[in-house]
């Protein structure tokens, strides 16, 4: 069985419905996930699994969770390279809509810098994940099963 790493922060509860209900998804589809808070998570867990997902909901004018930043500056640190990603950003029209999911754009540079694989396009929620995570996450994460091989 594969292992899967989703790291995530969240301060009103929409990103952590969403890495749940993605992990639920991928729990059917036979793989060991597990969920890890940003702000208690250890860069080098990573080498530990097959993929990891970053997932982020973007604050302000465009930028991560402030505590993904330490964990971002440890993964800087490793050798990722061929290290399989992907990656999740939410996003709020009635906040900045030119910034809506920009979390998601950054999250892909920071992988790319530490030259790791991102294995499918980002998973980019930009309203209230609610009414549409049932839609939306089964999609994108057969996408991810069938990168995965």
């Amino acid at each position: 069985m594969s292992k899967i790493l989703i790291i995530y922060s969240t301060i009103g509860g929409n990103t952590q419905l969403a890495v749940q209900r993605i992990q639920e998804e991928l729990n059917k589809a036979n793989f060991e996930v597990d969920l890890v808070r940003v702000d208690v998570a250890n860069a080098n867990t990573v080498m530990d699994y097959e993929l990891t997902i970053l997932a982020s909901p973007t604050y302000g004018q465009g930028s991560v969770e402030d505590h993904f930043r330490p964990f971002l500056a440890g993964m800087k640190k490793l050798n990722l390279a061929g290290k399989k990603f992907a990656v999740v950003g939410l996003g709020d029209t009635k906040y900045y809509p030119e910034y809506l999911t920009e979390s998601a754009n950054l999250l892909e540079e920071e992988v790319k810098t530490v030259k790791g694989n991102l294995i499918v396009p980002a998973l980019r929620i930009g309203m209230p994940p609610l009414k549409f995570i049932d839609k939306l996450v089964p999609n994108w994460v057969n996408k991810v099963v069938l990168a995965l091989g």
